[in-house]
C-alpha cells in the first residue's frame, strides 16, 4: 500500500488515534487487584468447640481480583485454638485454604462488604498425630475504611468427633 506525502500526516495521526482508543479500552478492561492482610480473634460457637477449647488467635491473608463491585477472593489463614485443660488432644491449629466472592454492598462506595468462601481446612491437635484435611466455608461482613478493613466472619469447619461442624465467630481486623 503506497501513501503519498500529503497523506502521511493523516495516516500517522489515524493510527496515533486508533492506537489510544485500543490503549484506552484495554485499561478500562483491568481489574482491581488487592491484597490484604488481618489478624484475628476466634471465639467457639458450637458447643462440642466451647467446652475443649478457650477461643483463638491467628491471621488470614488474601488476594482480591474483579471490577466494580464484585471481587474473587483467594485466602489462607492460621488459627491456633487454645485447649481448656480438661482438653487430652490439646492445642489445634486450623489452616484453611480458601476460594470465594466479596461483594461491596451498593451505594455504599465500598465502605461496606459481604463475603463467603468455601474450601479446605488442614487441622491438627498437638498431642494427636491425626492430622486431617476437611471441608471448611465461612461467611461475614465487614467495613473498609480506606486502607484499613474490620470483619465479623463465621468460620466452619468439618469436625470428626463428634462428627459435625466446628463453628467460630472471628473478629477480623487489618489492612487492604
Amino acid at each position: 500500500l503506497a501513501v503519498n506525502s500529503s497523506m502521511k500526516p493523516l495516516a500517522i495521526a489515524a493510527i496515533i488515534f486508533s492506537l489510544s482508543i485500543i490503549s484506552i479500552k484495554a485499561s478500562a478492561q483491568i481489574p482491581h487487584i488487592g491484597i490484604y492482610a488481618h489478624a484475628l480473634y476466634a471465639a467457639p460457637l458450637d458447643e462440642s468447640s466451647q467446652k475443649l477449647y478457650n477461643g483463638g488467635a491467628g491471621a488470614v491473608g488474601g488476594i482480591l481480583l474483579g471490577k466494580k463491585s464484585t471481587r474473587f477472593n483467594a485466602s489462607i489463614g492460621y488459627t491456633h485454638f487454645f485447649a481448656d485443660n480438661i482438653n487430652a488432644l490439646g492445642d489445634e491449629t486450623y489452616v484453611p485454604l480458601k476460594a470465594g466472592i466479596r461483594q461491596y454492598i451498593p451505594f455504599t462506595l465500598h465502605f461496606l462488604f459481604v463475603q463467603g468462601d468455601a474450601g479446605v481446612g488442614f487441622v491438627s491437635n498437638k498431642n494427636s498425630s491425626d492430622n486431617s484435611s476437611r471441608f471448611a466455608f465461612d461467611f461475614g461482613a465487614g467495613v473498609k475504611f480506606g486502607g484499613f478493613e474490620a470483619a465479623l466472619i463465621w468460620d466452619n469447619f468439618h469436625e470428626l468427633k463428634p462428627s459435625g461442624t466446628s463453628s467460630w465467630l472471628t473478629i477480623q481486623a487489618g489492612f487492604n
